[in-house]
């Protein structure tokens, strides 16, 4: 049985994962070919693109950023958030 709590997390979850999906396609964050997995090598630069992209997204109703309600900020201040679990090597990079 799923309480409150978990689906509060949930969402939030999803949330957190649109904003990865985004800031990976502006080149914000980086999807290694080999493990698939997500590495923020600090392209701070990029954010821009972020949120222009975020921008668009919901100019055109793309159903990838439905879960907000409407909410361009909190989809803005998630494209930074979300990143800071995300480690800069993957695990291929660190196996060397």
């Amino acid at each position: 049985m799923m309480g409150l709590f978990d689906l509060f997390n949930s969402e939030s979850r999803k949330k957190d994962a649109v904003a990865i999906e985004i800031d990976i396609e502006a080149g914000v964050l980086q999807r290694c070919d080999v493990c698939r997995a997500v590495c923020d090598k600090g392209h701070d630069e990029r954010l821009p693109a972020a949120d222009a992209l975020a921008h668009e997204l919901f100019d055109r109703n793309d159903p990838r950023v439905a879960v907000f309600h409407g909410d361009r900020d909190e989809l803005l201040v998630r494209l930074r958030s979300a990143r800071e679990p995300i480690p800069y090597n993957c695990i291929c990079e660190d196996a060397g």
